[in-house]
């Protein structure tokens, strides 16, 4: 018989996922207040882009100049830090528009300060997932399934609070929920993850690192094709919810049930993720891919043709389910070819050029939808998905995956 690990053995992995969703809860809920405070205060669906894209640029530099921080600093002390410099750079943005009533470009300005430190966090995190899934003698596919699975319930739980906080508080004081969830996340963070469970931080020259970090990721066969594949997903995907969902709900008279529609692909995604953590150790990683990514760009398709409510609902969950596993595939993936030495910034580099054309994507989907229509905008999408999914499927540097 198996002995049972000791239920303490497990508190490493417990606060990692706790800290997790509550970190990407309070993103969740930034990501669904901004840009919909702009949509309403100005009626342009490029100004909510303009918003999502501030939210999103800065993480692209700090993303990469944070993975060498997390190797230099260690990946416990950046994961703590990044939530509370989050926490302080939000509370700025309630405080100052409460006050004062701040304009757009001073509301862009400060969403991009809070920006800056979510990269380095969520790869602090990830990073911590192997030596947290070997101090409790859990599978690592698991452990990246089910942090997965702790960020879709923080993408599903967000929407719902932030619809909830709109209407109860109003304005900017709903970021204030998200100030306390980026301070109880660090709190978790500092408590339960032992400073011993991280190699010790490397020595080297800070901006050498940094150019080591993003040289392996671009010379590695397999992490330079995810990495590709991963950016042109953000590309086309990271309008999805904030400029073309949001732009159709508005237009349809059916704005109340947006946290609806983003809850179902959350709620869908943590099923996949789950379904994956369950069996994913026994199935190699390029066939779940591929198949994932396949079935995710159908889905997303289907939204082009503006079904009513109930099936725009019932689409976004199935759709949820399919792209589930990509990113637990990726995570396994990626550490398995990253020495340990390089894990921070390794996974910072991939996540800076994974959401490098994030921006950009914001930036032109909004006069995309402006010009013509939502279903347009859907369907650009769509395609963008199928490019990423051919390209995968063609690489070599997978076929032994």
């Amino acid at each position: 018989m198996t002995q049972q690990l000791a239920p303490t053995t497990r508190r490493p992995l417990t606060g990692l996922l706790a800290a997790t969703s509550l970190s990407v809860t309070g993103n969740a809920i930034v990501a669904v207040a901004v840009p919909w405070l702009i949509l309403q205060r100005t009626g342009s669906a490029t100004a909510a882009g303009v918003a999502g894209a501030a939210a999103i640029a800065p993480v692209v530099l700090s993303a990469l100049f944070g993975g060498a921080l997390i190797d230099r600093l260690g990946r416990r002390f950046c994961a703590v830090g990044a939530d509370i410099l989050s926490a302080l750079a939000v509370a700025l943005l309630a405080f100052l528009d409460e006050a004062f009533g701040l304009p757009f470009w001073g509301i862009l300005a400060l969403v991009a300060l809070g920006a800056v430190f979510d990269g380095p966090g969520t790869a602090a995190r990830e990073t911590l997932r192997p030596d947290v899934a070997k101090a409790t003698d859990t599978p690592l596919p698991r452990v990246n399934a089910w942090g997965e699975a702790a960020e879709a319930t923080g993408a599903l739980a967000g929407p719902g609070i932030a619809g909830v906080l709109l209407v109860t508080l109003g304005g900017f004081n709903v970021l204030w929920v998200t100030v306390g969830m980026f301070l109880l996340s660090a709190t978790i963070t500092a408590l339960t993850i032992p400073a011993h469970l991280s190699a010790k931080p490397a020595k080297e020259p800070y901006l050498r690192s940094i150019v080591v970090g993003l040289r392996f990721l671009l010379r590695e066969p397999g992490l330079r094709t995810v990495a590709i594949t991963a950016a042109v997903l953000v590309g086309f995907i990271a309008p999805f919810e904030s400029v073309v969902l949001n732009a159709h709900l508005q237009a349809t008279d059916q704005a109340t049930y947006y946290g609806f529609v983003v809850a179902a692909f959350a709620a869908g995604g943590l099923i996949g993720a789950i379904l994956y953590g369950a069996a994913g150790h026994r199935l190699r990683e390029r066939p779940v891919l591929i198949a994932t990514l396949t079935i995710t760009t159908l889905g997303l398709a289907a939204f082009a043709l503006l079904p009513p409510l109930p099936v725009l609902i019932a689409l976004a969950f199935g759709t949820g389910i399919a792209s589930g596993p990509i990113n637990p595939v990726v995570a396994v993936v990626m550490q398995a070819r990253t020495p340990e030495h390089l894990r921070g910034r390794v996974i910072g580099s991939y996540t800076s050029v994974a959401l490098a054309a994030g921006p950009l994507g914001l930036l032109l989907m909004g006069p995309i939808v402006d010009a013509g229509t939502p279903s347009l905008g859907f369907l650009v999408i769509a395609i963008g998905c199928a490019l990423a999914t051919a390209f995968a499927a063609a690489a070599r540097a997978l076929r032994t995956t």
